[in-house]
């Protein structure tokens, strides 16, 4: 078979954790695609948050095998939501010496100024692009009026001439239909993890030991963003009126716009003692994060595929999220409890899972399978050649 040259773009890529679930996917994708023979290249942000970078000015590493080029990225860090615009000026000339060296271009994201000179880039040249929006390209939520706005007067340059849109879930690929891509050009695809990444997982107690919870004590866990979206002003609502009083609850993650207020409810309710923010943990913290929990909590108003939830169920925990969540029917009464958006209701299928034991074997004795038939990277990866060999060929 035929090996590529693969550009893959995304707004971060490690260390930058910060940026969420995308930063994981390509990571998993580009190494899968690697360990089939393929070169990936990755382009992304300096930046390891909205206000930090990584290191100054433009440079490239080696990480698991993929090049990675870091862009030195100029942005805006008082714009309210995620990031905002943003203005990398080494980028051009990086795409002006590279760009016809590369068979197949993968762009990660939408509404991000990063993407438009790579798709501009790549028309000229005529090589055959996708674009995975990872969830980002509905209207949802957060900064709509900003979004609409973007569509208007961008939009059609980042979508033009694309080869295909990678859609995680249905709803996104009505969306990407309404923007006038036709069905034809949109293929569903599923997120993976490798299953050896279960090696990565330490022995149990580490994070129990750096928050000071016992061994014994129920642990709640939610690792993801802390933002509007996910929904963890609701999550501690629900935790309030747990009927599991010895339990304990870990929010996991960066600040995205609820910090306060989640620190503020924590305040009011009187859960201190009770409740845990770490912040955002990288590499082997997130695996010890997941080995000590005894439920994994997704409390969210809307989510597409969240890569923890694949995270979760690789650790083998059981799960409660609400019916907000796309992928909700993949895991219905197979791994997890799905709830309408509402505390009382989260809070009573935590305290099931907690409290029946029969339950809570079930639930995680089927997460191995759900990794074998749903979340393997194998499948990822037979997905992503395929289309990546179609657009080449011309096929499409």
């Amino acid at each position: 078979m035929t090996k590529l040259n693969i550009l893959m773009s995304t707004l971060g890529f490690y260390p930058a954790s910060a940026w969420g679930g995308p930063v994981k996917i390509v990571h998993q994708n580009g190494r899968e695609l690697m360990r089939r023979g393929h070169s990936v290249t990755i382009y992304c942000t300096n930046l390891l948050n909205k206000h930090k970078k990584i290191a100054p000015g433009t440079f490239e590493r080696n990480i698991d095998g993929l090049r990675v080029v870091y862009f030195n990225t100029w942005n805006f860090a008082w714009w309210p939501g995620t990031l905002g615009p943003i203005l990398l000026p080494d980028l051009p000339g990086y795409l002006r010496k590279e760009i016809t060296t590369f068979d197949i271009i993968h762009i990660n994201g939408y509404r991000n100024f990063m993407n438009l000179p790579i798709a501009r880039a790549a028309r000229s040249k005529g090589i055959p692009f996708v674009l995975q929006p990872h969830g980002a390209m509905q209207l949802i939520v957060n900064s709509i009026f900003v979004k609409q706005i973007y569509d208007r007067f961008w939009g059609n340059q980042e979508l033009s001439g694309v080869g295909m849109i990678l859609a995680g879930q249905q709803s996104e690929a009505e969306q990407a239909i309404k923007y006038g891509i036709p069905p034809e050009r949109i293929r569903l695809i599923h997120n993976g993890v490798d299953l050896a990444d279960r090696s990565k997982f330490p022995t149990s107690g580490l994070f129990r030991r750096r928050i000071n919870i016992p061994d014994d004590k129920p642990l709640i866990l939610f690792l993801g963003r802390i933002n509007r979206k996910k929904g963890t002003d609701m999550l501690v609502h629900a935790f309030n009126t747990l009927k599991v009083k010895d339990a304990f609850l870990a929010i996991v993650g960066p600040d995205d716009g609820q910090l306060d207020e989640v620190q503020n409810l924590i305040t009011s309710y009187g859960l201190e003692d009770r409740v845990f923010l770490p912040g955002l943990l990288i590499g082997e913290e997130v695996y010890a994060a997941y080995q000590d929990a005894d439920v994994f909590v997704l409390p969210c108003r809307t989510d597409t595929y969240p890569m923890a939830i694949i995270e979760a169920c690789l650790a083998g925990k059981p799960m409660v999220v609400t019916n907000g969540l796309e992928i909700a029917d993949l895991l219905r009464d197979r791994v997890a409890l799905v709830t309408n958006f509402d505390p009382e209701e989260f809070a009573e299928a935590i305290a099931r899972i907690l409290t029946d034991h029969s339950l809570y074997e079930s639930l995680r004795s089927n997460c191995d399978a759900l990794m074998q038939d749903t979340f393997s990277i194998k499948a990822v990866g037979d997905q992503l050649e395929n289309i990546y060999f179609e657009l080449k060929s011309g096929c499409l």
